[in-house]
């Protein structure tokens, strides 16, 4: 698991004081970077995000210090799922929860391709 602090920003709110829902897809993002520089070892994402899901479990206010954490699911010859859990870092409150399915693809050949061994055990080991 990678565990993110995620820097709520004022515009993550809406007019009733809670964080917007389009804005928890933008969280998940900060975790799959975070998880991407862990397992690629910073290479350049080779990969493009085919779904994703987000379920809302209870409201983050302002001054509730967030955090984002995600965990590998299942993988895939060309595809893996990332799971996630927006909590708040006091008490690890669930705040929402979601994954995203990636695939694995060749930018210049604009084609789906393989997960290499070595990522595949990576997202395995998460």
């Amino acid at each position: 698991m990678i565990r993110v602090p995620i820097q709520v920003r004022y515009n993550d709110y809406d007019d009733r004081g809670h964080v917007n829902n389009a804005v928890y897809l933008t969280y998940f993002e900060l975790g799959r970077v975070a998880a991407w520089r862990a397992l690629a070892h910073g290479t350049q994402p080779s990969f493009i995000l085919a779904e994703s899901r987000v379920s809302y479990r209870s409201p983050a206010t302002p001054g509730v210090p967030l955090a984002v954490e995600v965990f590998a699911g299942e993988v895939r010859t060309k595809a893996w799922v990332w799971r996630y859990r927006v909590v708040d870092e006091r008490d690890d409150r669930l705040v929402a929860d979601g994954e995203t399915t990636q695939v694995m693809y060749d930018y210049a050949a604009r084609r789906t391709v393989e997960i290499p061994a070595a990522l595949r055990a990576a997202l395995g080991a998460l």
